[in-house]
């Protein structure tokens, strides 16, 4: 799973915001936002013949970028359509789910836990 920045208090006034914990600069930030406000105005999805509607600044940048979006579940390609899709948020929830079972076994008194 690729990396993302977590905080104890994160800062969402945006969506622009959520951006700035999956992507390491602006750039990265500004290609997503890119990425991601195209497709919702294709309600959603887009034929990946035209990835070329996506790229900001380069091709690398946004192959960089696309590749991060679909490797966190951002979006995700289906019958030849990039897409928004749900994979983030689930990914994100079963992190958390995981974590509070940990603390939950360990205030229980499971001392076998280990990372």
């Amino acid at each position: 799973m690729a990396k993302i920045e977590l905080v104890r208090r994160p800062s969402l006034i945006s969506p622009r915001h959520l951006l700035r914990y999956v992507f390491f600069t602006e750039m990265q930030v500004e290609q997503a936002a890119n990425i991601l406000n195209t497709l919702m105005l294709n309600d959603g999805k887009m034929p990946d013949s035209e990835w070329e509607k996506f790229v900001l600044s380069s091709r690398g940048l946004y192959v960089k970028v696309m590749r991060k979006l679909r490797d966190v579940g951002m979006v995700d390609k289906k019958m030849g359509n990039f897409v928004v899709c749900e994979d983030f948020s689930r990914a994100m929830s079963k992190l958390s789910e995981y974590w509070n079972e940990l603390v939950q076994s360990h205030s229980e008194g499971d001392r076998a836990i280990e990372f």
